[in-house]
């Protein structure tokens, strides 16, 4: 018989082969960036063979599959150097690399039989939804401070920005988040626990180190936390992919635009930045009141038979033993214990039942 300290070796081992892989994924994009992008593609290169191979190789347990998913984080930088991207204009970069990217992370959804709602491909709360989308705005302002791009419009006429603009909703905001909140934060939940969130932003963050900006690192790091957990609450990522792709309207074609044409844009974009980032503040609140005022109502309900980790390593299981006998997800299962999910009274009296609680 198993015991339990046996299962709390189980638990833990893979986790240091998952945060190693966040360290090369940081230290292929530093040779990338300051090395040689030669060098850089093959040390993304050997990544992705090493982790397909761990995913494939064994029981897809949840690390396998978060290697599995982590697959498309070198896939991103691969192709973007291996596409030949510098013979065509930076507007067109977008929809040549999400456009492979949407398909390796439909595969990688089917593989891992993600559904709609575990992605947040759902509206959710929309009045919410919608509210969070001028926090792009906010976003967006902040990192033209550091990055400082050049403009890639010499108009903003209506004809002349729609396409762009919705290139950059597509192509960056849904892709990316659909990426990295939407398929990798579920998938890490049940690996990592309450270090998901953190560790998906370090991901998203990392691959921002092209730009050569400690700040720009740091201050995506933040981003991606906030979006991370913005999702947890909200359960969509409508909101944060509408405003991801804002944030990236308002950085590359907006305010550099307005920097090299002052007038009229320039004098009310401060204002429409400040309305804005309100309203997506506002949401956040609301949704964080939401979610305390559920909380109190299933309070009562939950019994007082201790810590479920604790209780679960007692009882000798691993989260796929106490799946099979409780018929929850691994990955909701996960949520529940590092409190990240409200459990319903149904799933309480099945854990308890399972940990043999009272």
């Amino acid at each position: 018989m198993r015991t339990a300290a046996t299962h709390h070796a189980i638990d833990n081992r893979p986790q240091w082969v998952l945060w190693g892989v966040l360290f090369g994924v940081m230290l292929a994009e530093l040779l990338t960036s300051l090395v040689d992008p030669q060098v850089g593609l093959v040390a993304h290169a050997a990544l992705l063979v090493g982790l397909t191979l761990y995913g494939a190789l064994g029981r897809l347990d949840a690390a396998r599959k978060l290697a599995l998913a982590l697959t498309l984080a070198p896939l991103i930088r691969l192709l973007s150097l291996a596409l030949p991207l510098a013979r065509f204009p930076q507007l067109a970069w977008y929809p040549m690399v999400a456009v492979p990217l949407f398909l390796a992370a439909g595969l990688l959804i089917r593989l891992l039989g993600l559904s709609r709602q575990t992605l947040g491909l759902r509206v959710g709360s929309l009045p919410l939804q919608l509210m969070l989308v001028g926090g792009g705005l906010g976003l967006g302002a902040l990192e033209y401070t550091i990055l400082k791009p050049a403009p890639l419009l010499n108009s903003l006429a209506p004809d002349a920005l729609w396409l762009p603009a919705l290139s950059l909703i597509i192509c960056t905001g849904l892709s990316e988040e659909l990426i990295f909140r939407g398929l990798l934060q579920p998938v890490a939940m049940p690996a990592l626990g309450r270090w998901a969130i953190a560790y998906v932003a370090l991901l998203f963050a990392v691959l921002h180190i092209g730009y050569l900006s400690v700040l720009d690192v740091v201050f995506v790091f933040a981003v991606g936390l906030v979006f991370g957990y913005i999702v947890r609450l909200g359960g969509s990522i409508l909101g944060v992919s509408l405003a991801h792709g804002l944030t990236n309207i308002t950085l590359f074609l907006l305010l550099p635009y307005a920097a090299r044409n002052p007038g009229a844009l320039a004098n009310v974009m401060p204002w429409v930045v400040a309305a804005g980032s309100s309203v997506a503040i506002l949401a956040i609140y609301m949704l964080i009141l939401r979610t305390l005022v559920q909380q109190a109502a299933v309070a009562p309900h939950i019994p007082s038979w201790g810590n479920i980790r604790e209780q679960r390593r007692r009882a000798g299981l691993a989260y796929i033993d106490l799946a099979e006998r409780t018929g929850i997800s691994v990955r909701t299962l996960a949520e529940i214990e590092h409190g990240l999910r409200l459990p319903q009274p149904e799933q309480i009296q099945l854990i308890a039942n399972a940990l043999g609680a009272s």
